[in-house]
């Protein structure tokens, strides 16, 4: 496919997918569905959409995968089956034993589907965890609702059954995670963050403060999490390896779809990187902060809450502030940001459709359409009046906008966490002494 056939081609989904949510959300039957029947038709219903999707484009129309996974993840997987080093031997922006984890599919099937596939495999085990414990921190209208918008989410369909992106195996660590808190099983429930940064990318770094600030032994919580983190890094600073390449491969990388890229193109002048890094690091502690707020006196169930919410509202001060982020990082925390959508509101409902219309479009836009162009050569675009810039500046802003408006409600639910309670189920239940 051409780059203009791909945009389309995403354009399209997010459309089908829009309206399958909304008919989804709002469907009497589905709502009035005993819960072991809305379970096992939601997971069913996730399996043939993702399996369907991956055989339609890749084994019936054999389209060729584009984007991460020829240019990365597949290149170095092959050098990780020929007994090469990351970062010695090959370039590498991720974590110590992503193109090992990459590996593993590729040496049961020589293709770069393989990645894709594994990425579909270990996504569909979000949807059963959530519905396992989610219960006992949320109520079965917000824990349906976010099924159901997860299940038809064109980011989640685009950005892993399509493009392959293996940020949602850090979302399902970090669920697992919190599966394992919600069982008082802190050690566990670290050591499965901490994998995520040993195995896919440094980013899970930034929700540990969460975790460890709302975890009620939140020392034992820091062990689990340092083990595998330890373990693997030490192993490979004592074969003298650089582990630092990633972040300084891409410290200084900048990229379309956030705050500092709309301010920088509008000005035409380029920023301090340390604003902007200042900017972000300020937002994250205001998050710290609110949720460590929260948790005081909560019991069990609301300190879930406060680290659920919290992990959207980290996810998108990341893809909003940061001068090197796109939308697919929405996929480390997806499901957190479904449940913000208020199901009485039929407008928020709409309003996730089209976000989610906007994140699957607007890179691929800057990709095919213009090139990747940076911030100062937008600018020039713009006073050239030419209307391919001026749509594109649109895409910024509804983006923009949707990120804003997800993170103002995840701020509300962080402070709201303790208040709230699941149905039948008192404020004070499971209250930790």
């Amino acid at each position: 496919m051409t780059g203009q056939q791909t945009l389309i081609a995403r354009g399209a989904l997010g459309v089908l997918a829009g309206a399958a949510s909304l008919a989804a959300v709002y469907n009497p039957r589905l709502r009035q569905l005993a819960r072991p029947r809305f379970d096992r038709l939601v997971i069913a219903a996730f399996a043939v959409s993702r399996l369907g999707l991956f055989a339609l484009i890749f084994l019936m129309l054999r389209i060729a995968p584009r984007g991460d996974i020829p240019a990365y993840y597949w290149q170095e997987a092959l050098s990780a089956l020929h007994g090469l080093l990351p970062y010695r031997d090959f370039a590498s922006s991720y974590a110590p034993l992503h193109p090992y984890l990459d590996a593993l599919p590729v040496a049961l099937w020589n293709s770069p589907l393989a990645i894709i596939l594994l990425a579909i495999l270990v996504e569909a085990a979000l949807l059963p965890l959530w519905l396992r414990f989610g219960r006992e921190l949320l109520s079965e209208q917000e824990l349906r609702t976010g099924a159901l918008l997860y299940l038809t989410s064109a980011i989640s369909l685009q950005f892993v059954a399509v493009d392959g992106q293996d940020t949602v195996i850090i979302s399902v660590l970090l669920t697992v995670a919190l599966f394992f808190l919600a069982r008082h099983r802190s050690l566990l429930s670290g050591t499965s963050a901490g994998v995520s940064v040993a195995a896919i990318k440094f980013l899970p770094l930034v929700y540990a403060p969460a975790f460890f600030f709302a975890t009620p032994r939140r020392w034992r919580w820091a062990a689990g999490f340092s083990i595998p983190i330890v373990a693997v890094y030490g192993a490979f600073l004592l074969m003298r390896l650089p582990i630092l390449t990633p972040l300084v491969q891409e410290g200084n990388l900048k990229c379309a779809g956030n705050v500092p890229f709309l301010i920088e193109s509008l000005l035409g002048i380029t920023l301090p990187s340390r604003l902007w890094d200042a900017l972000l690091a300020g937002t994250f502690a205001l998050i710290f902060y609110l949720v460590a707020k929260a948790n005081q006196d909560a019991g069990l169930p609301g300190r879930l809450r406060a680290i659920t919410f919290a992990t959207a509202a980290l996810t998108l001060a990341l893809v909003l502030f940061s001068k090197k982020s796109w939308p697919p990082y929405l996929m480390l925390s997806l499901f957190p940001i479904c449940m913000l959508v208020d199901l009485r509101r039929k407008t928020q409902v709409i309003g996730i459709s089209a976000f989610s219309l906007i994140a699957v479009v607007e890179h691929s836009y800057w990709a095919t359409l213009l090139h990747q162009l940076t911030a100062q050569e937008l600018h020039q675009g713009l006073l050239s009046a030419l209307p391919t810039y001026y749509v594109f500046l649109a895409l910024q802003l509804f983006l923009l906008v949707g990120y804003g408006w997800l993170l103002a409600a995840a701020f509300r639910r962080i402070l709201s966490s303790s208040k709230e309670a699941p149905e039948g189920l008192p404020p004070t239940t499971a209250a930790i002494s």
